[in-house]
């Protein structure tokens, strides 16, 4: 038989690094390492090292890059970015960390490359972190993927259904693990509302209610030439070409802009709606029912909805608001039982009655997954990864659930572009029966990039 692509990249990583079957393996987690395996200054030995590719080190990029810095069982060797001047402060802050850690005046161990396709052909990489725009989710994980590398995958999966669709698969096809980073589920007051929620604490659960920051308009910016050492057709990539200015691609006005992302409705309510399907397992599984209303930005350079209000609706009887905050639902998720409801946000949670909070739950309970506790979510997210790669079980945050999540954003953006009802059928990955909705889960991309 033919063997795959990347089978024999994964092959020569996996016999680099045997150990994961043996002491480490057995570790509880990337924090807490068998002593035998660590080297001067509890750095990991080199052979031992989780060896780490950073994609695109923005502002996302260079914030897992301290978020991963406490844990002592990896290191970026490689740094990939279109923006010289971004990959040489990331490299600078990489080869900082570990010259502390080796008691060095300098350290040089991190390479910078303006191509993604030269960090991803390394054979001494062994996880990749993908931090690009949403438009290039698609392509890069695929490669990613398609090379026998590990993948955390920010969110979303993909700025479109059928591409989702094919990294989903392509994971499993492969045996990657992928993250997708839905971080919130490595905060503990989530998954305390999820649990809440999954074993009957609430009652039947019966509505779910979920709220999100809403969209920001930015007005046209005259064209000008992109800044030295910008490869700026590079960052297009598969999206239509459009002359550079000054604020498309920059945090925020690009996560606004459809070519580039879906908008918050996708690429921030990810977060809420990941917790949604996290305590209520219906929402992800099960065709629903979907309509709503928003609000365009009526000028400028920015095309995706600034407000909006969902109404989903399961066979069942389940109920789902979703919106921008206060608009109706408050910031982050709510589970509505018979007996009680439990809300969780990044800064806290709330339930009624109150005694819920406190709730211990018993032995027979069903529990959730819990990754390693650290104050910040983002490093308990990665230290999870981590151990996924060693143990090669699935992360807390895995493909389906990132792509669920994903799609329950774009189904929405897609039923308001529409102005109409829609049927979503997550056993399908499709519309029933309505070709106009299902031509819409998909655009053709810029040659040469394709899925």
């Amino acid at each position: 038989m033919k063997a795959a692509p990347g089978d024999f990249a994964r092959a020569s990583r996996h016999s680099r690094r045997r150990f994961l079957a043996g002491a480490l393996a057995a570790a509880a987690a990337p924090q807490f390492i068998p002593a035998s395996a660590m080297g001067l200054n509890g750095f990991m030995a080199p052979s031992e090292r989780i060896t780490i590719g950073m994609l695109g080190v923005g502002n996302r990029g260079t914030s897992s890059m301290q978020s991963m810095a406490p844990l002592p069982d990896h290191q970026v060797v490689a740094i990939a970015d279109c923006r010289r001047e971004r990959a040489l402060l990331a490299q600078q802050q990489a080869n900082g960390v570990y010259a502390e850690r080796l008691g060095k005046e300098v350290y040089k161990g991190c390479e910078i490359y303006n191509d993604f396709r030269d960090l991803i052909a390394r054979n001494d990489i062994d996880a990749v972190w993908g931090c690009v725009p949403d438009h290039w989710h698609a392509i890069v994980y695929s490669r990613v993927i398609e090379s026998g590398k590990d993948l955390y995958g920010e969110k979303p999966v993909t700025r479109w259904i059928a591409d989702g669709i094919k990294v989903r698969n392509a994971v499993r096809k492969f045996g990657c693990v992928f993250q997708t980073g839905t971080q919130q589920r490595s905060q503990r007051q989530f998954r305390h509302a999820c649990e809440l929620a999954r074993n009957g604490y609430l009652g039947k659960v019966h509505t779910v209610e979920v709220g999100a920051p809403g969209g920001t308009s930015y007005p046209v910016e005259p064209p000008c030439d992109p800044p030295a050492g910008f490869d700026y057709d590079m960052w297009t990539g598969p999206a239509p070409f459009i002359p550079f200015d000054k604020k498309r691609c920059e945090w925020l006005a690009m996560y606004m802009i459809s070519h580039y992302c879906a908008g918050f409705i996708t690429n921030w309510g990810v977060h809420h709606l990941d917790i949604a399907g996290w305590g209520c397992p219906e929402v992800f599984e099960k065709p629903f029912e979907i309509e709503g209303k928003g609000e365009l930005p009526a000028e400028g350079m920015t095309d995706t909805w600034m407000t909006w209000t969902m109404q989903l609706k399961w066979e069942s009887g389940l109920k789902m608001t979703y919106s921008n905050i206060d608009n109706p639902a408050a910031s982050g998720c709510k589970f509505i039982g018979d007996e009680g409801w439990v809300r969780a946000d990044r800064s806290g949670i709330w339930a009624e009655p109150a005694s819920l909070v406190d709730v211990r739950m018993k032995s027979q309970d069903k529990r959730l997954h819990a990754s390693p506790d650290f104050e910040n979510p983002y490093t308990g997210h990665t230290a999870d990864f981590f151990r996924s790669i060693r143990t090669r079980q699935d992360p807390i945050s895995p493909v389906e659930d990132g792509h669920a999540a994903s799609t329950l954003g774009n189904v929405s953006d897609i039923a308001l572009r529409l102005g109409r009802k829609l049927k979503w059928d997550p056993t399908q990955d499709r519309f029933p029966d309505d070709d106009e909705a299902n031509t819409m889960l998909s655009r053709a991309a810029r040659s040469p990039w394709s899925v």
